[in-house]
């Protein structure tokens, strides 16, 4: 790895091709360890709400949409963001003010800095389309599209679904398209052994639908009966019960089935943690709530009422509780709002299907002793288990959950309105002890008959944590957001110009990175300077998806004010180059904060012309 320090100098090349590209400019935020004044002032004002312009069309609240994700204005001015969905008997509230509302942290009130209203409206499908046309060879993971509706995300999930379930959601699906009004973006992802888009969002009801008919169901390779039915018997029916077995290769048996168990867990927990986080990831750039209606049988994530993360729907024995909290951070930064849906709708006890042996795995009879009420406990506590889950899941970020129903479709829909009015409401800490430990938050508004619905609360972690972790922990994080099949991150954005190989250096693909410096955590030092280290990397793949080559330098800078200024109205840049064969080659391109974390990627290509010398591919 290549580290680069001193004086940082623009590319006129890479700020002509910003220019051309129209990147975007938001205002500036100013240093992690201290707020700017005008940045706080200047996204109060862009997101609060115009009072006169209100006051003078009565029911009319006049929002706008500011380019920072909660997650930025989290980790950089240390904002807390709080989606509010307000309804009483007659459905949403839509003429509720600033002065209505009261919010508290661990029982402080804290002062309001933000507030804003949204609704749905009609969102027309050229809004869902890129605003500029990239100039050739400049790709970019800025939010493509131009929307301030909340965004929709479906989460169809094969790991931990059978397929007569999976094919019983995908019916309702499209039940439900078929009634899906206009204006309602939505994206679709599923997950198997992977994360995959299908497609992006779109408010087209025909796009959905087509792509929904199309989905075919996917056999998960950790589930003991991914088709559906009883389990799968060990042993010979009443072997275990005879006598003939020794009580020692009996417990043997059950000890080596606990643990394929766990095993087996470990990786769908993993999975599903990895993916729910690339979502996190791919959404943190979009302004606003989001929406993600996760249609499962399984949940494997939970928070209990103690604000403790566990994992207490499948049945090992493992603790995933660092890997969850991380994930629950990633979300609630993020602004998504979890919508679980059970996909297996009303589910009757197994125990009475005509398919049940009445045996258990070891093929001993359920009807000897207590086998009968015990499997009928099991089973009742893993379902409680689930929904218990998906309950503390929806809470905690603002959601709803869904469950013991068979009108998927409906949830869908339910999800989707619920998600689509709601209050922002921001506030910057009175406590400044960034001590990683959870805060309640309670918000309560002056008006009777009015229930809230917003997340409970946030981890106070310090963003400087992440630069204090050891380099195997931070490097694992980057190698997930790297991975060429999770979405782009939008956390920390950026454009990148891909220079094919000249004729002086005939391999050599150079990358020009232009970072948007208002995600970049600036520490103003006693020396004048404002420092920051940013982390730039490129990792080329064949077209079947193996890793030909990675290279990465970081960029550690001490800016001079008048630098800094310069930088802040342009972009931060970057410069990594990469030697490769002739060929045609997927290249993932990535950033990341140092000092916070905060990541961005995205995809290009590139073709090496076969005229040039052959490169040892070793270093």
């Amino acid at each position: 790895m290549a580290v680069v320090c001193g004086k940082l100098l623009l590319s006129s090349a890479l700020i002509f091709v910003l220019m051309a590209s129209g990147a975007p400019q938001s205002p500036t935020h100013g240093a992690a360890e201290k707020p700017n004044p005008a940045a706080m002032q200047a996204t109060s004002n862009a997101q609060s709400i115009d009072s006169k312009a209100a006051d003078s069309k009565p029911g009319v609240q006049k929002a706008t949409t500011v380019y920072e994700s909660a997650t930025v204005l989290k980790t950089i001015t240390r904002l807390v963001v709080v989606d509010v969905v307000a309804t009483d008997k007659n459905g949403p509230v839509k003429n509720l003010e600033r002065s209505d509302f009261t919010i508290l942290e661990d029982g402080k009130e804290q002062q309001i800095r933000v507030f804003n209203f949204q609704q749905p409206h009609q969102t027309p499908a050229s809004a869902l389309q890129p605003e500029h046309k990239l100039p050739e060879n400049v790709y970019t993971n800025y939010p493509k599209y131009n929307v301030d509706n909340s965004l929709n995300v479906v989460l169809l999930d094969a790991l931990n679904t059978t397929l007569p379930h999976q094919a019983y959601v995908r019916d309702q699906m499209i039940k439900y398209l078929e009634k899906m009004p206009d204006g309602k973006p939505v994206a679709i992802y599923t997950l198997s052994n992977k994360l995959t888009l299908l497609q992006d969002f779109t408010s087209d009801p025909a796009v959905l639908k087509s792509v929904v008919k199309n989905l075919k169901g996917k056999i998960s390779p950790l589930q003991d009966n991914p088709t559906g039915g009883p389990d799968m018997e060990l042993l010979p029916p009443g072997l275990a019960d005879s006598g003939v077995m020794p009580a020692q290769m009996l417990s043997a048996m059950q000890t080596f089935e606990d643990e394929r168990v766990a095993f087996q867990t470990d990786l769908r927990v993993t999975y599903t943690i990895n993916a729910l986080t690339s979502i996190a990831r791919s959404l943190s750039g979009y302004p606003g709530r989001k929406n993600l209606i996760w249609i499962s049988e399984a949940f494997p994530v939970g928070i209990d009422p103690n604000m403790e993360l566990t994992s207490n729907a499948f049945a090992g024995t493992r603790n995933y509780g660092p890997q969850i909290a991380e994930l629950a951070d990633s979300l609630i930064d993020a602004q998504i709002a979890m919508y679980p849906v059970d996909a297996r709708g009303l589910m009757p006890s197994s125990f009475f299907d005509a398919s049940n042996s009445g045996r258990d795995k070891f093929g001993r009879s359920l009807g000897r002793g207590d086998r009968m009420a015990a499997a009928l406990g099991a089973e009742s506590t893993a379902l409680l288990n689930v929904h218990a889950a998906m309950q503390e899941m929806a809470e905690r970020t603002g959601g709803r959950a869904f469950y013991n129903t068979n009108d998927i479709d409906g949830s869908v829909r339910k999800s989707i309105d619920d998600g689509s009015t709601y209050y922002t409401l921001a506030y910057y800490p009175e406590d400044k002890k960034w001590n990683g430990k959870f805060r309640k938050i309670h918000v309560a508004v002056n008006r009777p008959g009015i229930k809230l619905r917003y997340r409970l609360g946030y981890y106070a972690v310090d963003p400087k944590i992440f630069a204090n972790q050891g380099e195997t922990q931070r490097a694992a994080a980057f190698a997930v957001a790297l991975d060429p099949d999770s979405p782009s991150a939008t956390a920390l954005l950026f454009h990148a110009l891909v220079i094919p190989p000249e004729a002086k250096s005939p391999n050599k693909v150079v990358v020009n990175f232009g970072v948007d410096p208002h995600a970049i955590s600036f520490e103003q030092t006693a020396d004048g300077l404002a420092h920051a280290s940013v982390e730039c990397t490129v990792e080329a793949f064949s077209a079947k998806g193996q890793l030909i080559r990675g290279e990465s330098s970081t960029i550690k800078t001490a800016l001079k004010p008048e630098t800094y200024a310069r930088v802040m109205q342009d972009a931060f840049p970057c410069q990594q180059a990469i030697d490769l064969k002739p060929g045609k080659y997927f290249l993932r391109l990535g950033v990341r904060d140092d000092t916070t974390g905060l990541i961005g990627t995205t995809n290009a290509r590139v073709t090496v012309a076969q005229n040039a010398p052959p490169v040892n591919a070793e270093k």
